[in-house]
């Protein structure tokens, strides 16, 4: 997505990171968007586990980040390096991790892609996690659309199952983490990614203690804990696992001084792994026990306290009370009770949408994305993504949907086509057909298309661009006229009569060599195209066309010839004269059958004779 420099800030003589967003990925909306997100969800997180970003702009079409730079290694180097760490060591890592989600959690971000390689062991001692990249509010990341975003190895399985994550997601990945760096090796692994992720949905979560002995039952309670397939059964946010791992440090150390394993009451027992026969308990922290429950784990046995009794009891009020005073004030000010006021913006300028979304609390995020749409007129705002409901989170992010105005179309074919199958077609691209003429035509089979107009009769032709939303009329063949060639006038007037023809009573008359005189040759429309319920006129033949046979005395037998056939006669030679030698003076026409001066059909046969 990005390279990564070391720069020096001159104004503030300090080094720092710039992230540059790669140039093929500039004109990507949906990278650009997921880089600007990075910069302003990771500046609202200031903590000390958490990498600072302080600046984010652009030079021409150049994105960058501007980051506190962190010298030293990421935790896949240091697995890589060692393979497995120390308990002591993997808790003090899992602990800065989760105070980090556990202020991202608070504001209502999820991180999506935690994992070693976004882990960074500072050089002087500090743990940070960074690359919140793939970050997005709650509210905005409940569905991942089309890409599972973060890697598979540490992905949570109903991210795969059911494309949705929360904040109990990145608990998943934390306990994935933790059995790799007290174990050496991921929990779930394979050749492709597809297996691994299979194995994340439907296998269960191995024991670490079974692959490193050092590993306290305790401990392993919390990883099972943190990793269970449903994220109901998990911790509910990062305080809590953060919570169960401190109370975890203190039923190791129980179980490293007494042989006999002590289980707190408060801890559910988990189903048994498939050949265990000790049932193993997911350790669970009650409600508000918060601190006082790490440091005074409470056994199913009585144990003898040393603190005076009444002392107990006041420091626990003061923490309930606490905890009610601080769950108030989140519950107004970052929680449910802090939502957004409704705003429709659809139909207004992208700068008035912007500014009534940011007057009702929302953050209106760059760049807009566009779509066509055939009711919103171009440059106005269709909707928001997400879509805005009642009662959203104040601060909640989203992007503007402008429109591009109606989508351009290349008219499709409809050769051969079924009007019905053409309007459905038509239907599918936004295109409404408001009419459908019918006609008759001899060469398009009865219920196909005949043509396409718009509504001002323009004619479209196959590949004219037209937009969605926009109508047009069908005209539909309803087969060829019937043939009334050779009836009478009667007849044919009560054939046309059948399909819905009236003949108006104008008749023209055609010679013909082949319809005899009187009788009816074809019909035709004065508009050219026949419509049922239409009129059309007859036209009548008058009988073949007489021609008299002219005189060829005096002329060669080429030239009568030519005179004869230019009359439309269907001439013959009788002659001995070559057919070279017609042309010549000496080579006369005699005389013609039938003789001249007689009236025969045009086209007849005629018999030229030739003479010396």
């Amino acid at each position: 997505m990005a390279k990564v420099y070391l720069a020096e800030d001159i104004r503030l003589e300090r080094q720092v990171a710039i992230k540059v967003m790669h140039d093929h990925l500039t004109d990507d909306g949906d990278y650009a968007s997921k880089f600007i997100r990075e910069a302003r969800h990771t500046a609202r997180l200031a903590h000390p586990n958490i990498m600072s970003v302080f600046d984010q702009g652009h030079v021409d079409d150049t994105l960058y980040l501007v980051m506190e730079y962190l010298p030293g290694m990421t935790l896949r180097d240091l697995l890589n390096d060692f393979t497995t760490l120390t308990v002591e060591q993997s808790l003090d890592i899992a602990n800065a991790v989760l105070q980090a989600l556990s202020v991202a959690h608070r504001e209502g971000i999820l991180h999506r892609d935690v994992k070693p390689e976004n882990v960074i062991l500072v050089n002087d001692g500090r743990i940070k996690i960074g690359d919140f990249g793939l970050a997005r509010p709650v509210n905005n990341a409940t569905d991942t659309g089309k890409s599972l975003l973060g890697t598979v190895a540490y992905i949570a399985p109903e991210l795969l199952t059911r494309s949705q994550a929360d904040n109990r997601s990145d608990l998943y990945s934390v306990g994935i983490m933790l059995y790799e760096m007290l174990t050496g090796k991921q929990p779930f692994t394979g050749e492709t990614p597809m297996q691994v992720a299979v194995q994340h949905a439907q296998q269960p979560m191995p024991f670490a203690h079974d692959s490193n002995p050092t590993v306290s039952r305790a401990v392993d309670d919390v990883i099972q804990w943190a990793t269970q397939k449903n994220p109901e059964d998990r911790p509910k946010d990062a305080r809590t696992l953060l919570d169960a791992l401190k109370h975890a440090l203190v039923r190791r150390d129980d179980e490293a001084d007494s042989p006999t394993r002590v289980i707190d009451s408060a801890v559910p027992p988990a189903t048994s792994e498939d050949s265990r026969e000790t049932q193993r308990a997911l350790p669970t922290i009650a409600p508000g026990s918060g601190a006082a429950a790490v440091n005074n784990p409470q056994p199913s046995t009585p144990v003898r306290s040393r603190r005076p009794r009444g002392r107990f009891i006041i420091i626990v009020l003061a923490l309930i009370i606490a905890l009610a005073g601080g769950t108030t004030v989140w519950w107004y000010q970052f929680g449910p009770g802090s939502v957004t006021s409704s705003a429709s913006v659809s139909g207004m300028s992208a700068d008035a949408a912007t500014a009534a979304l940011t007057s009702a609390g929302f953050v209106v995020v760059d760049p807009a994305s566009e779509e066509y749409s055939s009711d919103v007129p171009e440059g106005s705002v269709i909707t928001t993504a997400p879509e805005i409901t009642a009662g959203m989170p104040k601060g909640t992010e989203v992007h503007l949907v402008v429109s591009l105005g109606p989508e351009p179309v290349a008219f499709p074919d409809f050769a051969g086509a079924s009007t019905v199958d053409f309007s459905a077609q038509l239907a599918q691209l936004g295109i409404g057909v408001v009419d459908t003429s019918k006609e008759f035509n001899k060469s398009i089979p009865a219920g196909n298309v005949i043509k396409v107009s718009r509504t001002d009769g323009t004619e479209i032709k196959v590949g004219d661009t037209v937009y969605a939303g926009d109508s047009v009329l069908l005209t539909e063949s309803v087969g060829k006229v019937p043939s009334v060639m050779g009836m009478t006038i009667e007849e044919a007037t009560a054939a046309l009569a059948t399909v819905d023809l009236t003949v108006n009573g104008r008749t023209s008359q055609e010679f013909s060599t082949t319809v005899e005189a009187g009788l009816v040759i074809s019909v035709t429309s004065a508009g050219g195209a026949i419509h049922p319920g239409g009129a059309v006129s007859l036209v009548v033949s008058k009988g073949p066309e007489l021609v008299t046979v002219p005189s060829v005395t005096g002329l060669t037998l080429g030239a009568a010839k030519t005179l004869l056939t230019g009359l439309g006669f269907s001439v013959t030679v009788m002659t001995d004269i070559p057919k070279s030698h017609w042309a010549e003076s000496w080579a006369l026409a005699a005389a013609t059958d039938p003789a001249e001066g007689t009236e025969i059909p045009k086209g007849s046969g005629i018999t030229l004779q030739g003479k010396i």
